[in-house]
Protein backbone atom coordinates (compact mmCIF):
# COMPACT_ATOMS: atom_id res chain seq x y z
CA UNK A 1 0.00 0.00 0.00
CA UNK A 2 2.71 2.21 0.84
CA UNK A 3 4.81 1.55 -2.23
CA UNK A 4 1.79 2.72 -4.37
CA UNK A 5 1.20 5.75 -2.76
CA UNK A 6 4.36 6.44 -3.31
CA UNK A 7 4.37 5.58 -6.48
CA UNK A 8 1.52 7.68 -7.15
CA UNK A 9 3.09 10.47 -5.65
CA UNK A 10 5.71 10.52 -8.17
CA UNK A 11 3.63 10.10 -10.89
CA UNK A 12 1.67 13.35 -10.10
CA UNK A 13 4.78 15.50 -9.64
CA UNK A 14 6.15 14.74 -12.73
CA UNK A 15 2.75 15.19 -14.45
CA UNK A 16 2.31 18.93 -12.13
CA UNK A 17 5.92 19.82 -11.71
CA UNK A 18 7.59 18.66 -14.64
CA UNK A 19 7.64 19.80 -18.31
CA UNK A 20 4.30 19.84 -19.54
CA UNK A 21 2.50 16.66 -18.50
CA UNK A 22 5.78 13.89 -19.32
CA UNK A 23 5.84 11.39 -17.16
CA UNK A 24 8.16 8.50 -17.10
CA UNK A 25 7.04 4.90 -17.78
CA UNK A 26 9.54 3.59 -15.35
CA UNK A 27 7.34 4.78 -12.43
CA UNK A 28 3.80 4.53 -14.00
CA UNK A 29 2.21 1.82 -16.02
CA UNK A 30 0.21 3.86 -18.85
CA UNK A 31 -2.42 1.23 -18.29
CA UNK A 32 -2.98 3.09 -14.73
CA UNK A 33 -4.50 6.32 -16.27
CA UNK A 34 -5.98 8.15 -19.25
CA UNK A 35 -5.08 12.11 -20.09
CA UNK A 36 -8.54 13.60 -20.76
CA UNK A 37 -7.18 16.83 -21.49
CA UNK A 38 -3.78 18.34 -21.27
CA UNK A 39 -4.60 21.75 -23.33
CA UNK A 40 -1.75 20.70 -25.85
CA UNK A 41 -4.32 21.55 -29.66
CA UNK A 42 -6.75 24.52 -29.96
CA UNK A 43 -9.36 24.08 -32.17
CA UNK A 44 -11.26 26.89 -34.81
CA UNK A 45 -13.82 28.50 -31.90
CA UNK A 46 -10.58 29.07 -30.21
CA UNK A 47 -11.81 26.61 -27.16
CA UNK A 48 -8.99 23.20 -26.92
CA UNK A 49 -9.73 20.63 -29.38
CA UNK A 50 -12.82 18.83 -29.08
CA UNK A 51 -14.38 20.90 -26.54
CA UNK A 52 -17.88 22.58 -27.39
CA UNK A 53 -19.40 25.62 -25.54
CA UNK A 54 -22.65 25.90 -24.28
CA UNK A 55 -23.68 29.74 -25.92
CA UNK A 56 -22.15 31.15 -28.53
CA UNK A 57 -22.37 34.74 -26.15
CA UNK A 58 -19.85 35.69 -24.74
CA UNK A 59 -17.22 34.08 -27.45
CA UNK A 60 -15.58 31.65 -26.35
CA UNK A 61 -12.43 32.94 -27.70
CA UNK A 62 -13.16 35.69 -25.19
CA UNK A 63 -13.73 33.73 -22.11
CA UNK A 64 -11.10 31.23 -22.74
CA UNK A 65 -7.51 31.25 -23.84
CA UNK A 66 -4.62 28.68 -23.74
CA UNK A 67 -1.33 30.09 -22.30
CA UNK A 68 2.45 28.87 -21.65
CA UNK A 69 3.11 28.80 -17.99
CA UNK A 70 6.72 27.25 -17.12
CA UNK A 71 6.51 25.12 -20.85
CA UNK A 72 3.31 23.83 -19.76
CA UNK A 73 -0.21 24.93 -21.26
CA UNK A 74 -3.05 26.08 -18.76
CA UNK A 75 -6.56 27.22 -19.91
CA UNK A 76 -7.05 30.68 -17.87
CA UNK A 77 -10.82 31.78 -17.82
CA UNK A 78 -11.26 35.18 -17.24
CA UNK A 79 -14.56 34.85 -15.74
CA UNK A 80 -17.32 36.02 -17.86
CA UNK A 81 -20.12 32.45 -17.54
CA UNK A 82 -20.18 30.50 -20.40
CA UNK A 83 -19.90 26.80 -20.11
CA UNK A 84 -17.59 24.55 -22.23
CA UNK A 85 -17.86 21.05 -22.42
CA UNK A 86 -15.86 17.87 -23.81
CA UNK A 87 -17.16 14.20 -24.57
CA UNK A 88 -14.72 11.96 -23.66
CA UNK A 89 -15.24 8.34 -22.84
CA UNK A 90 -13.76 6.02 -20.36
CA UNK A 91 -14.93 3.30 -18.11
CA UNK A 92 -15.38 4.85 -14.95
CA UNK A 93 -15.68 1.40 -12.82
CA UNK A 94 -11.64 1.05 -13.90
CA UNK A 95 -10.37 4.67 -14.00
CA UNK A 96 -12.72 5.88 -10.67
CA UNK A 97 -10.67 8.75 -9.79
CA UNK A 98 -10.03 11.64 -11.53
CA UNK A 99 -7.09 14.62 -11.05
CA UNK A 100 -7.10 18.20 -12.21
CA UNK A 101 -5.17 21.40 -10.69
CA UNK A 102 -6.65 24.49 -10.66
CA UNK A 103 -6.34 28.37 -9.08
CA UNK A 104 -8.36 31.23 -8.47
CA UNK A 105 -6.67 34.58 -10.01
CA UNK A 106 -8.76 36.96 -8.29
CA UNK A 107 -12.22 36.73 -6.00
CA UNK A 108 -14.26 39.83 -6.00
CA UNK A 109 -14.50 41.42 -2.56
CA UNK A 110 -17.72 40.68 -2.31
CA UNK A 111 -19.33 38.87 0.93
CA UNK A 112 -23.07 38.56 -0.41
CA UNK A 113 -22.43 37.35 -3.69
CA UNK A 114 -21.65 33.91 -4.78
CA UNK A 115 -19.20 33.59 -7.94
CA UNK A 116 -17.36 30.16 -8.28
CA UNK A 117 -15.35 27.64 -10.53
CA UNK A 118 -16.96 24.41 -11.30
CA UNK A 119 -15.55 21.21 -12.96
CA UNK A 120 -18.90 19.04 -13.91
CA UNK A 121 -18.95 15.19 -14.59
CA UNK A 122 -21.00 13.06 -16.31
CA UNK A 123 -20.68 9.38 -16.17
CA UNK A 124 -24.13 9.20 -18.06
CA UNK A 125 -27.08 10.55 -19.00
CA UNK A 126 -30.67 9.90 -18.33
CA UNK A 127 -33.44 8.54 -20.51
CA UNK A 128 -33.60 11.54 -22.53
CA UNK A 129 -30.09 11.24 -23.05
CA UNK A 130 -29.13 14.63 -20.92
CA UNK A 131 -25.92 14.17 -18.95
CA UNK A 132 -26.12 13.21 -14.95
CA UNK A 133 -24.00 15.86 -14.29
CA UNK A 134 -21.95 16.39 -10.62
CA UNK A 135 -20.31 19.59 -10.72
CA UNK A 136 -17.33 20.26 -7.81
CA UNK A 137 -16.61 24.09 -7.33
CA UNK A 138 -14.78 26.33 -5.98
CA UNK A 139 -17.16 28.54 -4.42
CA UNK A 140 -16.09 32.47 -2.97
CA UNK A 141 -18.15 32.32 0.26
CA UNK A 142 -19.59 28.93 0.48
CA UNK A 143 -18.46 26.23 2.99
CA UNK A 144 -15.67 23.13 2.15
CA UNK A 145 -18.48 19.95 1.63
CA UNK A 146 -21.49 22.18 1.48
CA UNK A 147 -23.77 19.69 -1.14
CA UNK A 148 -26.96 20.88 -3.28
CA UNK A 149 -29.44 18.87 -4.92
CA UNK A 150 -29.76 20.56 -8.80
CA UNK A 151 -33.35 18.18 -8.90
CA UNK A 152 -33.95 16.93 -12.42
CA UNK A 153 -32.36 18.37 -15.27
CA UNK A 154 -29.72 20.36 -12.98
CA UNK A 155 -26.23 19.46 -11.56
CA UNK A 156 -25.62 18.39 -7.84
CA UNK A 157 -23.03 20.73 -6.60
CA UNK A 158 -20.71 19.92 -3.92
CA UNK A 159 -18.31 22.81 -2.80
CA UNK A 160 -14.58 20.90 -2.66
CA UNK A 161 -12.73 24.31 -2.27
CA UNK A 162 -13.68 28.38 -0.62
CA UNK A 163 -12.33 31.25 -0.81
CA UNK A 164 -8.79 32.80 -2.23
CA UNK A 165 -5.29 31.11 -1.62
CA UNK A 166 -2.49 32.73 -0.94
CA UNK A 167 -0.26 33.89 -3.73
CA UNK A 168 -2.79 32.48 -6.38
CA UNK A 169 -0.91 29.07 -5.85
CA UNK A 170 -1.84 26.07 -7.64
CA UNK A 171 -4.20 23.27 -6.01
CA UNK A 172 -4.66 19.84 -6.74
CA UNK A 173 -8.16 17.78 -6.58
CA UNK A 174 -8.26 14.13 -6.82
CA UNK A 175 -11.29 13.18 -6.85
CA UNK A 176 -13.55 9.61 -7.20
CA UNK A 177 -16.28 10.81 -9.14
CA UNK A 178 -17.67 7.00 -9.38
CA UNK A 179 -18.69 6.85 -6.06
CA UNK A 180 -20.21 10.29 -6.03
CA UNK A 181 -22.23 9.73 -9.17
CA UNK A 182 -23.59 6.45 -7.22
CA UNK A 183 -24.39 8.58 -3.59
CA UNK A 184 -25.75 11.15 -5.88
CA UNK A 185 -27.32 10.15 -8.54
CA UNK A 186 -28.64 6.88 -6.69
CA UNK A 187 -27.68 4.63 -9.61
CA UNK A 188 -24.39 2.54 -10.80
CA UNK A 189 -23.34 4.97 -13.80
CA UNK A 190 -22.75 2.44 -17.46
CA UNK A 191 -19.32 1.35 -18.31
CA UNK A 192 -18.96 4.13 -20.93
CA UNK A 193 -18.40 8.14 -19.48
CA UNK A 194 -20.07 10.99 -21.02
CA UNK A 195 -18.15 13.93 -20.57
CA UNK A 196 -16.61 16.36 -18.54
CA UNK A 197 -17.08 20.93 -18.80
CA UNK A 198 -15.99 23.85 -16.74
CA UNK A 199 -17.34 27.07 -16.21
CA UNK A 200 -16.20 29.96 -14.06
CA UNK A 201 -17.54 33.14 -12.44
CA UNK A 202 -14.10 33.46 -11.13
CA UNK A 203 -10.40 34.67 -13.09
CA UNK A 204 -9.12 31.17 -13.11
CA UNK A 205 -6.56 28.31 -14.70
CA UNK A 206 -6.83 25.07 -15.27
CA UNK A 207 -4.51 22.38 -15.50
CA UNK A 208 -4.34 18.69 -17.21
CA UNK A 209 -7.24 16.49 -16.48
CA UNK A 210 -6.46 12.65 -15.63
CA UNK A 211 -8.45 9.85 -15.04
CA UNK A 212 -6.80 6.58 -12.79
CA UNK A 213 -7.06 3.87 -10.94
Amino acid sequence: MKRSLFLFGIFFHLIFFARGTAFSDETQNPNDFIVLEDFSSQSENGLPEGWKPQRDNPAPSEVYQMNEIDKETVLHANGKPNRIFKKMKWNPHEYPFITWKWRILRVPDDPDKERNSTVYVALGTDLLGIPKLTKYSWSSIKAVGTEESGGMFRPTTIVIRSGSPENGEWVTETINVLEDHKRLHNETPPNEAYGFGIMTTLETEFGAFIVHK
